[in-house]
């Protein structure tokens, strides 16, 4: 029986980075095995190297654009998951972007689901009162808006450099 995984925007690149990185070798090894397998006449390892290169030649550019558009989807989705941005103008001036990218992205990730729990309306989201937040976790003790170092408290987290206060359910 096949479990039901969380969307997540991490594993889906990293999934594309091992695929292009796979084709991209796929697409360097089929010369030798073409020039190998017509030199020994070995016509499985010569079709083997021909497949390897139409595969690579077609596939190398395809999946590593694919896998670059991906990355600026996670940069908007980590804009508003871990900094909290709201607006397409916020994010667009954040990520130096266009508006209209911007509008497109959040749509993308809403769609895949790597945003949840917010309601969009083209050019704000806003929290969705039926559906809960995906809550940001805190990594390595470090600020979500600073990145200054985490001390805990009896009630959470404080930021020594910026006083940004964190719940312990974080």
């Amino acid at each position: 029986m096949k479990e039901n995984k969380k969307p997540d925007i991490k594993r889906d690149n990293k999934k594309l980075l091992i695929i292009a990185c796979i084709i991209s070798i796929m697409f360097v090894a089929g010369i030798p095995m073409i020039i190998f397998g017509a030199t020994n006449s070995i016509m499985a390892v010569m079709a083997l190297g021909i497949a390897f290169v139409v595969i690579g030649f077609y596939g190398t550019p395809l999946i590593w654009i694919a896998y670059a558009g991906n990355r600026t989807l996670k940069r908007v989705v980590d804009a508003v998951l871990e900094e909290n941005l709201t607006t397409n103008e916020e994010i667009a001036s954040q990520l130096q972007m266009r508006e209209r990218e911007v509008k497109n992205h959040i749509t993308k990730a809403i769609n895949k689901k790597y945003i949840t729990g917010y309601l969009y309306d083209g050019k704000n989201l806003s929290a969705n009162e039926k559906i809960p937040v995906k809550k940001t976790k805190i990594m390595q003790n470090r600020c979500v808006n600073c990145g200054g170092t985490l001390i805990e408290r009896a009630n959470g987290y404080e930021c020594e450099y910026c006083g940004s206060k964190f719940d312990k359910n974080i």
